[in-house]
């Protein structure tokens, strides 16, 4: 709570300055330490924005050391900071509709191309006081790992007798194999393995030696399923008060986004695999259906939650 204060305070300063100030500066928290894993990439954006954008804008930004995980969504809807970094999952307490992208089989310029994106934030700025700037990580999927065997060879509930950790992108699918789930932050996911509390995870394909995860999985369990997508808020009053130059240099950077995120992809998923397979951790293919039901139990769920939007995005969002 006091880091949230410390950042009202600064917020205040920087937007105590007219529209037209010579160089804006932004507060920016992302969902993962900046040295870690996808918050990689954030901050390699962040330091190219700010490269190119001397004089005009420059993003500070900071990680879950700074502002906690369930805090930062509302953090960027208040205004308390100016950008927020990180997957839907974590604001879908107040709109469930950004799930979609986490079911795209498109990318994120399919997307801006065929409306998905507009659509998108559209919806982002009525219920989360953001405009949708920027996103990656599609072309990442994510999978279950454990620390003890699942029972492969049942195709109805092959994690039955496990706990998993869990988000709402992936609980109803967890749970339809038949985990127990539970709701921790990334932070504390090493320590309930260790313990034995929960005996594996969803997690994407990067990322698990970063986050000290490596040392007790055991087992990947896929095909890969859904679609990481990790995106770039941007407080909407803040963009209002944002002048044509700092409005030019987001949307340019977000374009340039698009265009690398391809290229750093496939460089870390060739490294990613490289560190589980020497580390020993076994993949287990269970079969197309395994993807299939994550898909299905998700649109389903979603448009449960939102059936004035989620039939429209679905068709938007995935291929024929």
């Amino acid at each position: 709570m006091r880091a949230i204060v410390t950042m009202a305070a600064v917020a205040a300063v920087v937007w105590a300055a007219p529209a037209g100030a010579q160089e804006v500066r932004f507060k920016a928290a992302s969902f993962l330490p900046l040295t870690q894993s996808f918050g990689v990439h954030f901050k390699r954006w962040v330091d190219e924005t700010n490269r190119r954008g001397k004089g005009v804008l420059q993003i500070d930004a900071v990680g879950p050391e700074a502002i906690p995980v369930p805090e930062q969504p509302n953090a960027v809807k208040s205004g308390v900071i100016q950008m927020h970094y990180g997957p839907p999952t974590f604001y879908t307490g107040t709109m469930w509709e950004g799930e979609a992208l986490s079911l795209s089989e498109r990318t994120i310029k399919d997307l801006r191309a065929n409306g998905a994106w507009a659509y998108l934030d559209k919806l982002h700025q009525e219920k989360m006081n953001a405009v949708l700037l920027a996103g990656l990580g599609d072309g990442v999927k994510f999978f279950v790992y454990t620390t003890t065997p699942a029972k492969a060879d049942d195709k109805d509930k092959p994690m039955a007798g496990l706990t998993l950790r869990s988000v709402p992108l992936y609980r109803v699918f967890f749970e339809s194999l038949g985990a127990r789930t539970v709701s921790l932050p990334p932070g504390e996911v090493f320590t309930a393995l260790e313990r034995k509390v929960v005996q594996g995870y969803g997690w994407p394909r990067w990322g698990i030696k970063d986050l000290g995860w490596l040392p007790v999985t055991k087992f990947r369990y896929g095909p890969g399923f859904f679609n990481v997508n990790v995106n770039v808020l941007v407080n909407l009053d803040a963009w209002k008060k944002l002048g044509a130059p700092q409005k030019k240099l987001l949307n340019d950077m977000a374009a340039w986004l698009d265009d690398e995120w391809p290229k750093w992809r496939e460089a870390q998923n060739a490294d990613e695999d490289k560190i589980q397979k020497d580390a020993g951790v076994q993949y287990v293919d269970l079969g197309a259906w395994f993807s299939k039901r994550a898909h299905d139990a998700y649109w389903e769920d979603l448009a449960k939650k939102s059936p004035q939007h989620i039939p429209a995005l679905r068709k938007l969002v995935t291929k024929p």
